[in-house]
């Protein structure tokens, strides 16, 4: 466990460089957003309401900035060479490093929530509903999806490096919401698109997430399917890791 705390450390120090330190305070400006939307409605709205709509100004542009490029940038700089010929095996560079991003990511949430909350708690128009027990099990959700995503990119980042691991990950993400769109309003009966949506662009903690948020039964089956993907991308990138090829001389 030294070790990963150790490698935890110098990693958050390595990632918050000046550009991605102006990066979070970017992402965390879009916190103002959500609440000036659920103000402007003037109804009473769930805690769980306003963090789902923090995600959907987050989502996209926090993943694509925090995760491209997430292990090929180590490559390419020399870092993980760095790592390997001072007795650091692969699977604690690469489990430490999506461990990093993932806490990244979360930190960035947490202040745009406080920020849209605060707002929101201060403002009479608005009344907020706290629905403590669907907020804490969306938030679960999220951050399994969150972690499945940075798998992913991790995987990609092993195979291609530099700008192109950006490309390919906005690609992917593109492809997912207009597979998603397609699938959802006119392709629903297409079985190959519905196979190739969920084992390429796995959604089952995203569904399970609306089904909270909907109030349904508990989702057990998109939440198994969710961690099943989670788990299967996770040993792929661990995979991809042990066979990317690194140039450490003796090793």
């Amino acid at each position: 466990m030294k070790i990963f705390s150790i490698l935890f450390k110098a990693e958050f120090k390595r990632f918050w460089s000046p550009v991605m330190i102006v990066s979070g305070f970017g992402l965390v400006g879009f916190g103002l957003i959500p609440s000036t939307v659920l103000v402007r409605s003037g109804n009473a709205t769930n805690l769980s309401t306003l963090i789902q709509t923090v995600d959907q100004f987050l989502s996209f542009f926090t993943f694509l900035i925090f995760s491209a490029g997430i292990v090929g940038s180590d490559i390419k700089n020399g870092w993980v060479r760095t790592l390997l010929v001072r007795a650091v095996t692969r699977q604690q560079y690469v489990v430490t490093k999506m461990l990093m991003v993932f806490t990244a990511i979360c930190l960035v949430y947490i202040f745009c929530t406080g920020i849209s909350l605060t707002v929101l708690l201060f403002n009479p128009k608005v009344i907020i509903l706290f629905d403590l027990s669907t907020s804490a099990l969306f938030v679960l959700l999220k951050s399994a999806q969150i972690f499945l995503l940075i798998t992913i990119s991790t995987m990609v980042s092993c195979f291609i490096l530099g700008a192109f691991n950006s490309l390919f990950v906005y690609c992917w993400m593109s492809m997912d919401m207009l597979l998603d769109f397609l699938v959802t309003r006119k392709y629903w009966d297409v079985k190959w698109m519905i196979i190739v949506k969920e084992y390429i662009f796995p959604s089952g903690f995203d569904n399970a997430q609306k089904a909270v948020l909907s109030d349904i039964l508990f989702p057990y089956s998109e939440l198994l399917w969710g961690c099943a993907a989670l788990l299967l991308f996770f040993a792929a990138a661990l995979f991809a890791m042990n066979k990317t090829v690194i140039d450490v001389g003796s090793e």
